[in-house]
């Protein structure tokens, strides 16, 4: 009887599962090569162009690169080209010239430097106040709203994960014959239903195979509507009634999670049109209110990777966030502003790491540091054989307890617990973990990571 209830679990799961690109795709990819597309982007075109100028992030100020301060003194320098203090030295020669106070940079120099630190592409700095030709190439694809352009921000991500199609705006993107080939839709929608499938970019829901972003399904039949209900129908007489039930549970939460998925996409989407209007007169806003907007325009950066890099959170065993340059001076600096905690480094070094995932279990440590123990509130960071160790201590002290034990117990209602165990989940899908000694109170973060060697990979 248990042979026969673990067949008919991996049958529907093999059944509800998707696969990657298969039969259907290349099918339609088949007919879609024969037509004639509305136009054509050769793919060498794609690959010329630097990464950050593709980026939608790179349309927001820098605020993990730069701190504060700096990104504070680059808008007073642009507008009354006075003093040069905590300017980033990089800066200098862009910042001068715009000032009429320097030569004109190189265009080896704007393609050396790409992205402005507040946002948006150095040439687009530039042209805005001296139109020159020759740097058009080194805009942003936002900013020449060419057909790169009107991609959304989850295909220009798709794109730069070399994802091979996309769909936008009924709009069917295709990488075939060493070109992005973009079909309308009355171009490849008769296609589809002729060869009795259907495309959307839907997240949740059956798929039989993904693509990208994209969901390919069969067109429901009459034979596969019979072969279901007998399905379903032999499903129930054969688990029985408890069965049913749990299968009956997992449905509800299923949609619950949904719906909220979709209620919490919808604000974010809101707030990203909003921040996008803000960052577009950011320049024009009165400097008392710079630093509020300029926190406004972070959160909203990090509700929308938070909502990116849920999907794959929910969906996979272990965390595929990239690895992106991380200073660890300035994270750390940043990190203890938040919470009026200090910090010792071993070294000043700049390491490849999970920055968001990572981020959010210091600032969860802190956040307890602060709240639950006793001041001082410290870190001490170090790299030892290919690990980051991060050891955040306070006064208190837990003589009583371990950190099994404080899990165990969940959240509390100072919520101590419930923040622990965020920690400790993150950390092992990260490959990391997480553990407590004291008195002092000192929970140590430990990661495998690599020290950031091509800034370019």
């Amino acid at each position: 009887m248990r042979l026969i209830l673990l067949l008919c679990s991996l049958i529907c799961y093999g059944m509800a599962s998707p696969v990657l690109a298969g039969p259907l795709a290349d099918r339609l990819a088949g007919e879609l090569v024969r037509q004639v597309p509305e136009q054509a982007l050769p793919l060498d075109e794609v690959q010329r162009l630097d990464r950050r100028l593709i980026a939608p992030d790179s349309l927001y100020p820098a605020w993990q690169r730069y701190p504060l301060r700096q990104l504070q003194a680059i808008y007073r320098y642009q507008q009354e080209c006075g003093t040069e203090k905590d300017l980033p030295a990089e800066w200098l020669p862009l910042l001068q010239a715009l000032c009429g106070q320097g030569a004109t940079p190189s265009t080896r120099w704007f393609a050396a430097h790409p992205i402005y630190p507040l946002g948006g592409s150095s040439a687009a700095r530039w042209l805005a106040r001296y139109p020159t030709a020759g740097l058009n190439h080194l805009l942003h694809v936002r900013e020449r709203r060419d057909l790169l352009g009107q991609l959304g921000d989850d295909n220009l991500d798709a794109l730069l994960r070399g994802e091979r199609w996309l769909l936008q705006s009924g709009q069917l993107w295709l990488l075939a014959d060493g070109q992005w080939r973009r079909y309308g839709a009355g171009q490849w929608q008769p296609l589809a239903e002729r060869l009795g499938m259907t495309l959307d970019s839907r997240v949740d829901g059956p798929c039989q195979e993904r693509i990208g972003g994209i969901c390919i399904n069969e067109r429901p039949t009459l034979h596969w509507q019979w072969l279901a209900l007998a399905s379903t129908f032999g499903f129930i007489l054969l688990l029985g009634w408890a069965s049913w039930q749990r299968w009956r549970l997992l449905r509800e939460r299923r949609v619950a999670l949904q719906m909220l998925t979709h209620e919490l996409r919808t604000p974010i989407m809101a707030l990203s049109g909003i921040s996008e209007e803000l960052r577009h007169d950011f320049d024009r806003l009165p400097p008392s209110a710079q630093q509020s907007v300029g926190q406004l325009l972070g959160s909203v950066a990090r509700l929308h990777q938070l909502a990116q890099a849920s999907r794959h959170y929910l969906a996979a065993e272990t965390l595929e966030d990239e690895r992106v340059a991380v200073s660890l001076t300035e994270w750390l600096t940043l990190a203890c502003e938040r919470h009026s905690a200090t910090f010792c480094l071993e070294r000043e070094m700049t390491l490849a790491l999970p920055f968001y995932w990572l981020d959010l279990a210091l600032d969860n440590l802190l956040r307890n540091a602060s709240q639950h123990g006793r001041a001082p509130v410290r870190i001490c960071a170090s790299w030892q054989a290919g690990r980051l160790i991060l050891a955040v201590s306070d006064g208190g002290e837990l003589p009583n307890y371990r950190l099994a034990t404080l899990l165990r117990r969940g959240a509390r209602a100072d919520g101590l617990g419930l923040g622990l165990a965020i920690v400790r989940h993150l950390l092992r899908r990260l490959g990391g973990r997480l553990t407590l000694s004291g008195p002092p109170t000192t929970f140590t973060l430990t990661l495998p990571c690599q020290l950031w060697s091509d800034p370019e990979s």
